[in-house]
């Protein structure tokens, strides 16, 4: 993101195959993932990758936040393999690029048979992503796993004695992510922060806007050997067939391959349980996904700067994804809000009353914003938050971010959104690239449509006229109590029957149980929770949720 003179995946869940609860490397039966070799990678100099990325961003490219170390290996030529006693095989990589604040794996040919499993952890077998299995595969072979928090860690394979030696593990690559690392059993900590005046999405200023919250994805982009971020949106068409299109802006993807788009990864769900605290889960991702159409403008050289993607493979039911409704309209917003990443943080969102036509390169092609002082508090743009959409007081996406501006040391800044207007049919690029050939693949002429969650089963599943906007379930409907819970917790909601179901997690993110609510008011066994934080997120049936936070202590 051009932010003029500044510089700038995850499943976290209980391992549930092979009978585990954790990863075999946390066992204590088998040696110390201690002793395991380890494989020293290539380092860098933060310094220096920090000048070249800030000019990078200078010149409106996308925020990168750090390289891949090319490895070209595969489960032959590193790491241990164990035979467990009863025949099935264990297979761990210990590897380091030292003084990383984060790693993630990528690979090139990714085949995992039918009960076999993957899993990557620190050395402090803190947490762990994973487990992976044959339904993360694809025939192309490409994947990523990632992040996790330091500078080593241990990759780790399982299979049953039925189908050894059916796997192929082809690492392409290692990162080395030096800036904006997620702290996943830390959510407090400043090390992917964003500056301090960014408001969060469940902030009151989020209120009016869950729906819309619920449809805005991280976006973790690798180029070449470089990784960086952005922010998209998921959105409709009219078609309302609810083809997993995301929008984000054209820079965010240049010099993207499209071998690399297959490693990408866009994360939902990233956002604090609460206005300034709280969780947020990060193992809402899904990786691989398609370039379909751009601006072919430079990124916003000489027209509006859109990018348009297709995620590969089936968005999954508990994401809750809602597709974001549209104005293709050249009427200018009275106010609106950008939800965004600044810095792939948790989501944000900023405000706004003050949008005229303005110009980034080429005249008139995108939005002038400046955002405005809120309950909060008042809420900007940063590198990371590029390719957001900013939607009118009409709940539609009108522009996606450029560049601009805006920091929370100067908070009047100007932002720059190219229009949705002249994303349609105004840019330098061919016929099948305009993005009116997408959203508008009936040619119906309608220039505008609202958004809308997933209605499984019906014909047009995607059409807004099923479920109208601002529906969600509110934050008053359901009460939980006592607040420091010990044999028990009481959930009571007049809106039971409209709750499909009821997760709880702990405070670094993992699900711990589910349940569902079938009466207005029953109970949650937590004598087996140990004490600490946790996190129970209500989803009603058409997608929403809330969450809430308590505490057990024994």
């Amino acid at each position: 993101m051009n932010k003029l003179l500044a510089t700038i995946g995850f499943f976290l869940v209980s391992f549930t195959g092979n009978s585990q609860n954790v990863p075999f490397g946390f066992s204590s039966t088998l040696s110390s993932v201690h002793n395991l070799p380890v494989t020293e990678l290539a380092t860098f100099d933060h310094q220096k990758l920090l000048a070249e990325d800030t000019q990078r961003e200078k010149q409106g490219g996308r925020s990168n936040i750090g390289r891949i170390i090319p490895s070209s290996t595969d489960e032959n030529e590193v790491g241990n393999w164990t035979t467990l006693p009863n025949g099935d095989r264990l297979w761990q990589w210990r590897f380091k690029t030292a003084n990383a604040k984060g790693v993630s794996v990528y690979f090139n040919d990714l085949f995992l048979p039918l009960g076999s499993s993957l899993v990557l952890y620190p050395v402090d077998k803190s947490y762990f992503l994973g487990p992976f299995s044959n339904k993360h595969c694809n025939s192309h072979g490409r994947f990523m796993i990632g992040e996790v928090v330091g500078d080593e860690a241990i990759l780790e394979y399982y299979e049953p004695a039925a189908v050894v030696g059916n796997a192929h593990l082809g690492i392409s690559g290692i990162s080395h992510l030096y800036r904006y690392v997620q702290q996943i059993l830390n959510e407090d900590s400043d090390e992917r922060g964003s500056d301090e005046c960014e408001v969060d999405v469940n902030c009151p200023e989020g209120s009016q806007w869950t729906n819309e919250r619920d449809g805005v994805v991280r976006l973790t982009i690798s180029s070449g050997n470089s990784v960086g971020l952005c922010s998209g949106s998921l959105v409709n068409t009219l078609a309302k067939d609810c083809r997993k299109y995301i929008l984000t802006a054209m820079h965010c993807g240049e010099e993207v391959s499209a071998s690399d788009w297959l490693t990408c990864s866009a994360t939902f769900k990233y956002q604090r349980s609460a206005c300034t605290s709280g969780s947020a889960p990060s193992f809402y991702n899904m990786v691989g996904m398609f370039h379909l159409a751009d601006s072919n403008d430079g990124g916003g050289q000489t027209g509006s700067d859109f990018l348009l993607l297709e995620l590969e493979d089936p968005i999954p039911v508990d994401f809750n994804a809602f597709f974001c409704g549209w104005s293709a309209e050249t009427t200018t917003p009275v106010s609106g809000v950008s939800i965004h990443h600044p810095a792939g943080d948790r989501k944000k969102i900023s405000t706004t009353e003050d949008i005229i036509s303005g110009t980034y390169n080429a005249i008139g092609f995108h939005w002038r914003v400046k955002w405005m002082l809120t309950e909060t508090n008042w809420g900007v743009t940063e590198g990371g938050s590029s390719g957001s959409p900013l939607f009118n007081q009409d709940h539609q996406l009108v522009g996606t971010l450029t560049g601009g501006l805006s920091f929370c040391t100067n908070q009047t800044g100007p932002d720059y959104y190219g229009k949705m207007s002249k994303h349609w049919t105004s840019n330098p690029n061919s016929a099948d690239q305009k993005l009116k050939v997408w959203l508008d693949p009936n040619n119906t002429g309608i220039l505008s449509m609202n958004g809308t969650y997933i209605h499984a089963g019906a014909a047009l599943p995607c059409d807004p006229g099923i479920v109208g906007i601002n529906e969600a379930i509110q934050f008053d409907d359901i009460m939980i109590y006592p607040s420091l819970a010990d044999q028990q917790l009481t959930l009571s909601s007049s809106r039971y029957s409209d709750v499909d179901f009821v997760k709880v997690f702990d405070n670094a993110g993992k699900i711990v149980t589910t349940a569902q609510m079938n009466n207005s008011v029953q109970t949650l066994n937590t004598q087996q929770l140990p004490a600490g934080i946790y996190y129970i997120t209500f989803v009603t049936k058409n997608g929403s949720f809330i969450t809430k936070k308590f505490a057990v202590s024994h």
